[in-house]
């Protein structure tokens, strides 16, 4: 009998287990929905009805202003209403007719000139968060792989000093975009150390969340990318495999043109795997890459679930496991969280698809 964690291990070393493995995010409406839909009570029975494969662990922060956030917690509410997280960033919380989203509005870095300015910044440490807690969440999932989660310093980088002048900084002021990269690279470590070290050599991945790609390329030139990103992530990278953790890179958008960097620099998992952006065709991928990789993700989230019809939901997850299975290296998810103009039928379609399919017939 396969547990979670004997599965996803196995696929991630090319193996073959009972079946794919299955992953699934989506916004909270969407979990409020479908747990009313199946009149399930809590999102752990939730994930175990969809047969989700992998569980999260994570520090808690020691003060929060609110609840409402983005990425990392909200620190401050300024009388007006913004949202500023612990890098000062700040957002501004939006409704609309389908569901409630996070607006970045604010950046703190962006009329600063000199390093100067950047060493008198007050800046976030890791003892921010309580690491206590994660030896006592992984004690509830020991059948199943865990990861922690990382963000990363590009996007950090450029939502604190405004995307427009960290570019150019990146151009014309190299030192102090990469001044600036560090001193969030040096957070973002010290704080996956100290969650790597809680969880005494149990924590099987790391998360590291830095997108660097649109829709039809890097949003940097994959020079540009080696030279300042590429260093730096490694590093990263080596301080989760130093703790036995193997890395589980994610990157919205196209990001063809640098996977043989990150196959060279120590990354393992790739997602969300975004089929409809350039260069990003999942066959391809698999094809190219997938003796090295594992491919995270593959369902489309731009159209084929909020716009098709189920049976076209099960088309496409029937031909990814076709041609993303065989070799193991697969774990099939939404290639976004799954947002609240979803059709409910969608989302079971591509559940009970994977469930029934996804089987590897010894």
């Amino acid at each position: 009998m396969w547990t979670h964690r004997d599965r996803i291990l196995a696929l991630v070393n090319h193996e073959e287990p009972d079946r794919i493995g299955i992953s699934y995010s989506a916004a909270p409406e969407v979990n409020k929905a479908l747990k009313e839909f199946l009149r399930i009570q809590t999102d752990e029975d939730l994930l175990e009805y969809l047969g989700v494969d992998l569980r999260y662990v994570s520090p808690r922060i020691k003060y929060k202003a609110s609840d409402i956030h983005y990425a990392d917690p909200t620190v401050e509410v300024t009388s007006d209403g913004i949202l500023k997280d612990i890098w000062g960033v700040g957002f501004v919380e939006k409704k609309t007719q389908v569901g409630t989203y996070i607006q970045l509005t604010y950046h703190p870095l962006q009329s600063i000139d000199s390093i100067e300015d950047l060493e008198s910044y007050p800046w976030p440490t890791a003892d921010l968060w309580d690491y206590s807690d994660i030896p006592h969440q992984m004690e509830r999932l020991k059948d199943y792989p865990v990861f922690i989660h990382s963000r990363g310093f590009f996007e950090i980088s450029w939502f604190m000093r405004g995307m427009d002048n960290f570019l150019v900084d990146l151009s014309l002021n190299p030192a102090l975009a990469c001044r600036l990269m560090d001193k969030v690279k040096n957070y973002l470590i010290a704080r996956l150390v100290k969650g790597l070290e809680a969880g005494k050599g149990r924590i099987d991945f790391v998360e590291l969340n830095d997108d660097v790609g649109g829709q039809n390329g890097l949003l940097i030139s994959p020079a540009m990318w080696r030279d300042y990103i590429k260093p730096r992530m490694k590093e990263m990278i080596d301080v989760a495999h130093s703790y036995g953790a193997r890395i589980m890179y994610h990157s919205c958008g196209s990001v063809r043109a640098i996977i043989p960097d990150l196959i060279e620099i120590g990354v393992e998992i790739l997602n969300p795997v975004q089929p409809r952006a350039a260069g990003m065709d999942p066959k391809g991928l698999k094809r190219d890459f997938g003796d090295k990789l594992t491919f995270y993700g593959t369902i489309d989230e731009q159209e084929t679930l909020p716009y098709g019809k189920p049976e076209d939901v099960k088309v496409e997850v029937l031909e990814r496991i076709r041609y993303m299975a065989p070799g193991g290296g697969f774990i099939i998810s939404p290639c976004h969280s799954i947002q609240p103009d979803t059709p409910l039928e969608n989302i079971m379609a591509l559940y009970s698809t994977a469930l029934e399919y996804g089987i590897y017939k010894k």
